[in-house]
């Protein structure tokens, strides 16, 4: 019984933490592993960077460059870099929002239907959509402002990441703690399904298992789906690292400029 058990909450988790939060996988397995080395805000299309020198860079929507209020002439190269990096962290952004957003949509199918085949009509499948709604609610009150603006501010992140990597924590701890307050209720229900089989093990952990990959493969194409999204998302990224390096290089003042650190040995297809 135990291992069955084991096996569907295994099979969640899986999904989870393979496919909810796909980009955080995906960074991994393309070397794209990104963290933040300085502050960003993003609002309506402006972006600004505090550099670790307390230096603040600005760039407009029309790809304008300020360093602390003063305007910067740019050559034609200087331009283009600018412009790079400035694209690349406006697709960036959305990207990332859309990646999060899809992840907990599947993490609710795959959960809910885990412990709704256990547990039939029980009151732990409330609980586990009153999770996802706040963790959803929470995601649009921390993005987005009341117009559906994307807003993004790094001061406010708990942890260094290409923001907040206290998400994906945040999500496992309710999920563990769900499961820890339900165990009871959890090893009835597996009992009493065991009980309907004539108390045979194997045919109840045959049925377990078949169900477990039905889902599996349900779940596939939106998880493959969101793991194109995260290694497409994972290209951007270093093609504004890229740009960044360009920048601080050949712009006067951004010697401290140094938002994005990624693995220096991931390849970027141009």
């Amino acid at each position: 019984m135990s291992k069955k058990l084991l096996l569907s909450v295994a099979v969640t988790s899986a999904l989870i933490s393979g496919h909810a939060f796909a980009h955080d996988k995906s960074f991994q397995t393309n070397n794209c592993d990104m963290e933040l080395d300085g502050h960003i805000q993003y609002y309506q299309g402006n972006l600004t960077v505090t550099m670790d020198n307390g230096s603040v860079m600005e760039i407009d929507a029309n790809h304008n460059l300020k360093i602390n209020d003063e305007p910067v002439s740019l050559d034609r190269e200087q331009q283009k870099w600018v412009s790079d990096y400035y694209n690349n962290i406006d697709t960036a952004i959305p990207m990332t929002l859309t990646i999060a957003s899809e992840g907990l949509k599947i993490a609710n199918v795959a959960v809910t239907e885990v412990f709704t085949e256990l547990l039939g009509g029980d009151q732990m499948g409330d609980d586990f959509r009153e999770l996802f709604d706040s963790l959803d609610a929470k995601l649009q009150t921390s993005f987005y402002d009341d117009a559906g603006n994307i807003r993004v501010d790094s001061t406010k992140f708990d942890e260094p990441g290409w923001f907040d990597e206290s998400w994906e924590q945040e999500f496992e701890t309710q999920i563990e703690s769900l499961i820890s307050e339900s165990m009871g209720r959890i090893l009835i229900a597996v009992g009493t399904q065991m009980l309907w089989e004539g108390g045979d093990m194997s045919e109840f952990e045959e049925k377990m298992e078949r169900w477990g990959e039905d889902l599996e493969y349900r779940l596939e194409s939106q998880a493959a789906s969101l793991e194109e999204k995260g290694d497409a998302l994972c290209e951007v990224l270093k093609k504004a690292d890229y740009a960044e390096g360009k920048m601080q290089a050949s712009i006067s003042g951004l010697d401290g400029l140094n938002l994005l650190d990624i693995d220096p040995h991931s390849e970027m297809k141009m």
